[in-house]
């Protein structure tokens, strides 16, 4: 029996190309629809193959009949123009020799084609398997990397909403095979901008004194912030500075205060009500620079929240600072935040970062005056241990580590 394929355009092609050369006779043994191959092929109409068989003898017989009709013509010459003469016993027996290796070759070439189809077709499976696979595994990873920097967020204690807001932003711009490395850099970018560039002191330009006034409750540092500010103006910017301290409530408060003033060879006026405030401010006409020290107020004491309040409004300072330690409770801070809402305009200044183990109270506070962050203090060293808010430094510890 012999075997042979035949390709057609669709089935009727093929097995009309059956016919022609293997006859009636000829049995179907497969019908199948293949790719064409080459890339720009793969997305065209696919062929039909048919794979037919006939007995032995009939190629045998059909090539030397037509061997035998093409040598003949009409003078009883064959095609090389000598007289038609018989096909011998050997020359018959070498034509189909050569025929059944021929078949032989095409069944053999046909076998090979099948088995790499089959080979392709199970590579393809597992392919898409794995591409599924792998596209769940780039969800679960993009999961797992902003759950990462969700916890970092929370454990330093950032306000949930700030949190789930910068996550969604994040979740929303991000990729799925996002990069933790990626994810970071747009939280960082996000984060930054929330907190914004730090301010410092604005200075006068008229050869009036910059009055500023530093507000904020008690224990949280004020009169050492003073001390900081002051030093550093008068130390490495060659500022004249001139001091008075409202704080008469705490006399270590104002002999703490003398202390500085005598080690930075600064004046010190001690007011003790609203009334003496403008006549120190003049006194100090000659200065560049005046700092004013106010008693840590309890916004729960009516009476004397209410005289803090009359003595700013007396004031007219230039700038304002509400001081704040980052070791109070998001909670506490709120109810300060709200209680120091009357000032019509003022910045921040954050106390005591290294005994704080997160900054989130600081993005909170940011977020929820929307005023400018100022300096920040990390220690009691007079004049070293204050600064202008580093917001790379604030950014990278509220984002946590990333191992």
């Amino acid at each position: 029996m012999k075997i042979r394929r035949y390709i057609g355009k669709d089935t009727q092609e093929a097995i009309l190309k059956v016919k022609m050369d293997l006859g009636n006779e000829a049995v179907i043994l497969n019908t199948r629809k293949i790719r064409q191959k080459g890339l720009l092929k793969m997305f065209s109409k696919p062929l039909v193959e048919v794979l037919a068989s006939v007995d032995d003898n009939y190629g045998a017989e059909n090539k030397r009949t037509a061997y035998e009709n093409r040598g003949r013509n009409e003078k009883g010459y064959n095609a090389r123009g000598s007289n038609n003469m018989p096909i011998s016993e050997s020359q018959k027996s070498k034509l189909d020799e050569k025929e059944e290796k021929i078949h032989l070759l095409e069944n053999r070439i046909i076998g090979m084609e099948a088995t790499i189809n089959k080979i392709y077709e199970q590579i393809q499976q597992p392919s898409d398997k794995l591409a599924a696979a792998a596209d769940n595994g780039n969800a679960q990873s993009q999961s797992k990397v902003l759950e990462l920097f969700y916890n970092n967020l929370v454990k330093n204690e950032v306000d949930m909403d700030i949190v789930k807001q910068l996550i969604s932003v994040v979740r929303g711009k991000v990729k799925e095979n996002v990069s933790v490395n990626e994810t970071a850099s747009i939280l960082y970018n996000l984060i930054s901008e929330m907190i914004g560039k730090p301010s410092t002191i604005k200075l006068r330009d008229d050869g009036k004194p910059t009055v500023i006034m530093l507000v904020g409750p008690t224990g949280v540092g004020k009169t050492t912030t003073l001390a900081k500010i002051a030093a550093n103006y008068s130390l490495n910017q060659n500022k004249n500075v001139g001091l008075i301290t409202a704080d008469t409530y705490r006399i270590a408060a104002v002999e703490q205060l003398k202390t500085y003033a005598e080690i930075l060879g600064m004046p010190l006026k001690v007011i003790y009500s609203v009334n003496e405030i403008h006549e120190a401010i003049n006194e100090y006409s000659d200065k560049d620079l005046i700092l004013i020290d106010t008693a840590g107020r309890s916004y729960k004491n009516k009476a004397q929240f209410d005289e803090l309040k009359t003595l700013i409004d007396a004031t007219h300072a230039d700038e304002i600072f509400l001081v704040l330690s980052t070791t109070t409770g998001m909670r506490n801070c709120r109810e300060i935040l709200s209680n120091y809402s009357f000032l019509e305009n003022y910045k921040l200044i954050f106390t005591k970062l290294d005994e704080s183990s997160s900054f989130g109270l600081i993005l909170n506070s940011r977020r929820l005056t929307n005023r400018d962050l100022s300096f920040v203090t990390t220690g009691q060293s007079v004049p070293d241990d204050i600064e202008l808010a580093n917001v790379d430094m604030i950014t990278k510890n509220l984002l946590g580590s990333i191992s």
